[in-house]
């Protein structure tokens, strides 16, 4: 098992997987990318998520690129030793059972959310997942990822995501300075989805 700073992109849409990765600091996204050059965000990664467990245990290639937003820190950890632990310990099984079931829960529920929601529901909701996954440990507030990111997660047009976020500024949803996302109250932006 190794640290590694300044960890660029390994797992790699199509490939075969040969490490578990853990993420010890630092921000990742995980992202399918079109034929016509278009990225969508499919997931973001925090200090203490685990990369690539699925495609290991389902013994299949990647379905997904892994790239950093921001500095980190990743273990790596050898597809064998996973494995091993995965079979000689049901605690550790049971775990990655739980993330692999949540993880597909929340991908449904994006995926309903692409195809039935508003644009302001989707941006609403991109902006609350975003705040939640990265602002778990620390009592920053501030939003601190692209305008481009957050619309490949949001599945839009970066100018439509501007439009929307300028609204919601208009509206005193949410706050921007330097170029920061801040949500003063949480409830507010919330209130949007219903």
């Amino acid at each position: 098992m190794s640290g590694d700073v300044g960890w660029r992109r390994r797992t790699k849409e199509g490939k075969r997987p040969r490490f578990l990765y853990y993420v010890i600091s630092g921000k990742i996204k995980g992202y399918k990318s079109h034929e016509d050059g278009k990225e969508y965000i499919t997931d973001l990664f925090n200090t203490g998520d685990f990369i690539g467990y699925s495609a290991i245990i389902e013994d299949r290639n990647y379905d997904d690129n892994a790239e950093v937003l921001e500095n980190a820190e990743v273990l790596q950890i050898p597809k064998e030793d996973f494995l091993q632990m995965i079979y000689s310990d049901m605690s550790i099984a049971a775990k990655f059972i739980r993330l692999m079931s949540q993880n597909v829960k929340e991908k449904e529920d994006r995926l309903i959310s692409l195809a039935y929601s508003s644009l302001r529901k989707r941006v609403a909701k991109a902006l609350i997942d975003i705040h939640t996954k990265f602002n778990t440990a620390s009592g920053v507030k501030m939003i601190e990822i692209s305008r481009e990111d957050i619309a490949q997660y949001v599945g839009t047009a970066t100018e439509s995501l501007i439009r929307t976020l300028s609204d919601f500024k208009a509206e005193k949803i949410i706050e921007i300075r330097d170029g920061k996302i801040s949500i003063p109250d949480p409830g507010k932006l919330k209130s949007l989805l219903y």
